[in-house]
């Protein structure tokens, strides 16, 4: 199983606390990662919050979507809402609510068996051609 290094992913487990502060910023630095590592499969949304001249902007939602499973965190009044969802053809059929800490596992888990799984395949692809 690859690991959150091998990802590219920095993981900010040490910030996922109770302070709203530094849970925005753990949150920003995952999506920041997620996006660099996974540029074709994740999805981060951010709104400007603020005065008419901020610059700044928060995470709203993250999407990642790894075959038939949709990771999502999205922004819910003073909280972050983690689901794992099981998608096929367009159509939820399942959905688990999970805890950050454990939707970031899950996460780095799927992400982990979709590299597994392609490099495999590949494998198979090469012995088939020879």
């Amino acid at each position: 199983m690859a690991s959150e290094e091998n990802l590219g992913i920095e993981l900010p487990a040490a910030g996922l606390r109770a302070d709203d502060r530094e849970l925005a910023v753990s949150i920003e630095v995952l999506a920041t990662g997620l996006e660099q590592a996974l540029p074709r499969l994740a999805e981060v949304e951010r709104r400007k919050i603020g005065g008419f001249r901020s610059k700044r902007r928060e995470v709203q939602r993250i999407a990642v979507a790894l075959g038939d499973e949709l990771f999502e965190l999205q922004r819910a009044e003073h909280a972050f809402r983690c689901t794992r969802n099981k998608v096929v053809r367009g159509i939820t059929l399942s959905r688990e609510e999970l805890p950050i800490a454990g939707w970031i596992v899950a996460l780095v888990d799927g992400v982990s068996r979709r590299a597994e799984i392609s490099d495999r395949d590949r494998a198979a692809l090469e012995g088939l051609l020879r």
